[in-house]
């Protein structure tokens, strides 16, 4: 098995992403306290009526950056390293980006929609759906194209899945971003990962100092 699959130095877009997060995360609270709702509604959280009625748009990508709380940010960032780096490394930087962008962009609107119909004016912030879009897209590799993720089961993808819905359930979270998150990052992986080719390991040197096993 190539290395390279799980090897995080070469996760650059994962990498960059934790550091925008994290960044826009000290810098706001240097300036105030992310767990008040107000202060993050300032800085570019969702807010249903502020969409709706102000036509304020980018608040759709603005609030994927901004989280409530050090444990909120903590959480995503974590999920982000342990299922980006895998996925990085085995679909490519591009298709890593754009997985995490549209689905994060997807589950936002998505959940904004519900709320207007629903009558509700909910104030919303992180990366969560884009994080699920990560996970959705694992799922679609883990069934369809597992040579491009390693050695990573589809059984710890579900454990994964699992843990992650225990927590959308025993938190205030917004499990409409989260599930429509992980079903954008599922399709997006299906439209990016169609017709790639396996990819390539490295053959072992013909005359290695191998100790050889026979089973």
């Amino acid at each position: 098995m190539n290395n390279n699959l799980s090897d995080p130095k070469k996760a650059y877009v994962v990498w960059g992403l934790l550091a925008v997060n994290l960044l826009v995360f000290f810098i706001l609270e240097a300036g105030g306290s992310t767990e008040n709702g107000y202060y993050l509604y300032r800085n570019g959280a969702m807010l249903t009526s502020a969409i709706t009625e102000d036509h304020e748009y980018w608040r759709l990508f603005t609030a994927m950056f901004l989280h409530f709380g050090a444990s909120h940010v903590f959480n995503n960032m974590l999920a982000l390293f342990a299922i980006g780096t895998i996925l990085e490394n085995g679909i490519g930087h591009g298709r890593m980006a754009a997985i995490y962008l549209l689905s994060g962009l997807g589950a936002n609107l998505f959940s904004h929609l519900l709320r207007v119909r629903a009558g509700e004016d909910v104030l919303s912030a992180g990366a969560s759906g884009a994080v699920f879009g990560l996970m959705g897209a694992m799922i679609f590799a883990g069934l369809f194209a597992r040579e491009r993720i390693g050695s990573l089961s589809l059984r710890q993808i579900i454990i994964m899945l699992i843990l992650s819905l225990y927590h959308g359930v025993s938190e205030a979270v917004d499990d409409a971003a989260h599930l429509s998150g992980l079903v954008f990052g599922f399709l997006f992986a299906a439209l990016f990962l169609k017709g790639l080719p396996p990819r390539e390991t490295k053959p072992p040197a013909e005359d290695g100092p191998y100790r050889r096993f026979s089973e």
